[in-house]
């Protein structure tokens, strides 16, 4: 019989918003497998138990969905966070050479060129906000450029991603505003592969798509959940790393010269700190298969079970001083970008446009500190910043 412990912890509440680690570290301590009963879902904290439950997929399933409530398979068919094998290795592999290591080093001058031009747009100014015009727009650049959206669609299509990515507090499911959004989007995206079908397939992800429906391989019906999925991945995930870090810095939590390698750019293990220290995503769910014994409860075949990355991550029985930002530490075990087969195809983009983009941005500007409150994206699964108010000093 579950223990019910209703007061700890609610993933969507505006207490976890605000800051999720003081219940996470309850939950570690004295009840490793949570019940939420208000979400009818279990809750995963510790390192071993996330790790080992993100590698068995069979057991573990993605394929009924990775959130809660409404937001369960939003995104639609093709959506691969949302697919086990062996259809999600059928999608990921039309996607794969994009993002692999060798393929990633080919964006680094656009990422950098981007980043020089949005710095140049504000680098006369005293006062900026470097989430909304910096660290939300230098992925989104680069992801929409990598996919093949036009330059002139550029700014609908970030305004119509944002709307449909806002998600209150207490919310438990996408607001009319959010499937408007979404649906706007998914008409738009759809578009854009049709009209590269049966042609030379443009060299931009969207010919991909194209080319691997022409060979029967993706249905058309995918393009929304994979076209999506990484909207959603190029406008969340590495905007909250990068608002992450300048928040260090805007807030003296770490100095200019910690972050600069002797070759002038952000060191990896600076990178994966960050990641461990406050991973983007903070969770993702899945669903039994069969029932399953964990820390002498049962969890019935087809429970909804949250794995927290962030608390996984800030687990004292894998990492020594979890609550500190130790910028020299080994944090390349952290699970910021999950783990198995559903380990995220855009973890090295996101490092490097990290790497690039917050390496320009300090060779650019001046020191800056910050000068209002800060305001955290409205989310309950990702946790970055949308806006960070700073003065650039002399």
């Amino acid at each position: 019989m579950a223990v019910i412990h209703p007061d700890i912890y609610d993933p969507v509440s505006p207490e976890a918003h605000e800051n999720p680690y003081p219940a996470y570290e309850r939950l570690r301590d004295e009840y490793p497998l949570y019940r939420i009963e208000k979400h009818n879902a279990w809750a995963l904290s510790r390192y071993q138990d996330v790790k080992e439950g993100l590698r068995d997929w069979e057991l573990f399933s993605s394929a009924q969905g990775v959130e809660l409530g409404e937001y369960v398979q939003f995104f639609g068919p093709g959506s691969i966070q949302e697919l086990d094998p062996p259809r999600h290795d059928v999608l990921r592999k039309i996607l794969a050479p994009r993002f692999l290591n060798r393929r990633i080093k080919d964006y680094e001058p656009m990422i950098r060129s981007s980043a020089q031009e949005l710095v140049a747009n504000f680098q006369n100014k005293v006062e900026i906000d470097l989430g909304a015009e910096f660290t939300q727009k230098l992925p989104i650049l680069t992801i929409f450029r990598i996919l093949g959206i036009p330059e002139s669609e550029m700014g609908w299509a970030t305004t119509t991603g944002l709307r449909m990515l806002n998600r209150p507090p207490n919310e438990n499911g996408p607001t009319t505003e959010a499937y408007e959004a979404r649906s706007q989007l998914v008409e738009f995206l759809e578009k854009e592969v049709e009209r590269r079908r049966n042609t030379d397939y443009p060299d931009d992800v969207f010919g991909d798509m194209a080319r691997a429906i022409d060979q029967g391989l993706m249905e058309s019906r995918e393009i929304q959940g994979l076209s999506l999925l990484l909207v959603a991945a190029g406008m969340e995930t590495t905007t909250s790393l990068m608002g992450t870090i300048v928040h260090a810095l805007a807030t003296r939590q770490v100095s200019r010269q910690e972050l600069q390698s002797a070759q002038g750019d952000l060191p990896q293990t600076a990178i994966d700190e960050f990641l461990r220290f406050d991973a983007p995503a903070q969770w993702l769910a899945r669903v039994t298969t069969r029932d399953v014994e964990i820390h002498g409860q049962t969890i019935q075949k087809g429970s909804r079970v949250l794995m927290i990355f962030a608390s996984a991550n800030r687990d004292p029985r894998e990492f020594e001083s979890p609550d500190q930002l130790i910028l020299t530490r080994d944090g390349s075990r952290n699970l910021a970008f999950g783990e198995g087969v559903h380990f995220c195809l855009g973890m090295p983009l996101a490092r490097l446009e990290a790497k690039a983009g917050i390496s320009e941005l300090l060779k650019a500007t001046p020191d800056f500190e910050m000068i209002g409150t800060p305001q955290r994206y409205q989310s309950h699964v990702i946790r970055g910043y949308e806006s960070l108010p700073v003065i650039l000093c002399p």
